[in-house]
């Protein structure tokens, strides 16, 4: 039981050979079924014409005169002829006598034709009897194995009603269906023992590729993520089988580089503020200093830890935002108050950096969201495009009803700024962690490099898109489509 459970190709070498078995069992009985009829309907037809045949000789000759009499050398047709008692009164043969069967009599005295089997003692209906070539004690004819009889009305005279028997052995017919019979059985047997034993040829070589399949998927480990599954499979289903895990293996190469990556960044970006803890609380412990110097030192020394901090925070919000862990979305959420407290957050900073902050936006679209992950959202963009921005320069928040390709209606949140923009070589890269326009790991602008990966996540997390276009010199344009829930 526990091989079938387990074993596909067993499970489908068995289903494929019951239903070929069963198929070909159908057709053999069906063949024989039909042999078995048309036996049958050929003599009950030649009966039928000899009865015919033997009642209008009897009507012309208003009795028995001229009816046949068998020799059993020359002819193997039973006449008989008997009253409404069943008594014979007539036979064409003079040692033998068909047997009379009272209730098909009385049917054909009503004039109704009927056809029996008769071996022995015994009567069959409906079908050739092959049990009519055992020459058993008793038998009417055990060499001949059996006779095909039909009732058949005479027309009513003087002398009272009659009903005419006309027998016909099927020996022949019996031995035909008895060989076919036997014939099929072999033919059955034989094709059986075929059948499984192509249905499991088949299964096992179409199972074969699907086996190369996993052997080469076993080797591969973390080690090897650069390899690929090469099998020569003409199957378009395990072609897309090995499509699709080959991409699966991509995926993982990718995700493992990108793990290996963030690590190996996190632990720099780490590395750094604590060295320079290290180092600033060496020094200040050399000798002594004065107040103000301790001061100093321990400015230091607090900028290092917040901006520590900082990026712990950050780490941790991107690695629940990337599972959807800290999402808790609210129904039907108005953006535009949203937009207003996050806008005026940042009106005094902006304000301080002589920049121009605009926010021009439409009230009644709203959206299922997370309201502290979008205000983180909005947040991190806002703040970056201040910080980026010269003084003079103009930083723009709008919001706008826009349906996306697919027809859906959504809310486009777009920030722009005339700052600094970003260069065209790293327009492909801003939203990889850790990530700076200027390639270094200098952090006098501030970030860590993970602001814009968490905008991306938690964009994603609200099915929605982001898409920024930036030129060198001329500002950058952030867009966000958020799928809305009403008007």
């Amino acid at each position: 039981m526990r091989l079938w459970k387990n074993s596909l190709p067993l499970r489908l070498a068995v289903i494929t050979g019951t239903v070929f078995i069963v198929v070909l069992i159908t057709a053999l009985l069906a063949s024989f079924l039909t042999t078995d009829y048309l036996l049958k309907s050929s003599v009950d037809s030649t009966l039928t014409s000899l009865a015919r045949s033997i009642a209008d000789s009897w009507t012309r000759n208003n009795g028995p005169q001229n009816l046949p009499i068998r020799n059993d050398k020359d002819s193997e047709v039973y006449v008989q002829v008997v009253d409404s008692q069943g008594t014979v009164v007539y036979t064409s043969s003079k040692e033998d006598y068909l047997p009379v069967e009272g209730d098909l009599l009385r049917q054909a005295l009503q004039g109704k034709e009927f056809f029996t089997d008769a071996v022995g003692r015994h009567r069959h209906r409906g079908r050739l009897d092959v049990s009519a070539l055992s020459d058993r004690e008793g038998s009417l004819w055990p060499e001949k194995g059996g006779v095909r009889i039909i009732y058949w009305p005479l027309p009513e005279s003087k002398e009272g009603n009659y009903v005419l028997q006309v027998g016909l052995p099927v020996k022949e017919q019996v031995e035909m269906l008895l060989n076919l019979g036997k014939m099929l059985i072999v033919i059955s047997i034989g094709a059986v023992l075929i059948v499984v034993g192509v249905s499991a040829f088949l299964v096992w070589n179409t199972f074969k590729p699907l086996r190369q399949i996993i052997a080469v998927a076993e080797e591969i480990d973390g080690s090897t993520l650069t390899s690929r599954i090469e099998v020569p499979v003409r199957d378009a289903t395990l072609n897309h089988l090995v499509e699709v895990l080959n991409a699966m293996l991509k995926r993982l190469e990718t995700a493992f580089l990108t793990q290996a990556r963030f690590v190996n960044d996190a632990a720099h970006d780490l590395r750094t503020p604590l060295s320079a803890l290290r180092s600033e609380l060496e020094i200040t412990l050399r000798q002594t200093r004065s107040e103000n110097e301790y001061i100093q030192a321990l400015k230091g020394c607090l900028t290092e830890t917040e901006y520590m901090g900082s990026l712990t925070e950050n780490l941790l919000a991107l690695a629940k935002f990337d599972s959807g862990l800290q999402m808790e979305i609210e129904k039907a959420i108005p953006l535009g108050p949203l937009l207003e407290r996050v806008n005026s957050e940042f009106r005094e900073l902006a304000e301080q950096n002589q920049i121009t902050l605009i926010m021009d936006f439409e009230k009644n679209l709203r959206v299922d969201c997370d309201q502290l992950a979008i205000e983180r959202l909005l947040r991190n963009l806002l703040d970056n495009g201040i910080r980026y921005t010269p003084a003079g320069g103009l930083v723009e928040l709008v919001l706008r009803d826009k349906s996306d390709l697919k027809g859906c209606g959504g809310a486009e949140i777009t920030i722009r700024d005339t700052g600094i923009g970003i260069g065209s070589q790293d327009l492909p890269h801003i939203f990889e962690r850790f990530y700076r326009s200027d390639g270094a790991r200098r952090r006098d602008g501030g970030g860590s490099g993970l602001g814009l990966s968490i905008c991306r996540s938690i964009v994603l997390n609200h099915g929605g898109a982001i898409h920024i276009q930036s030129e060198r010199g001329k500002g950058t344009c952030v867009a966000i489509w958020l799928p809305c829930t009403s008007s």
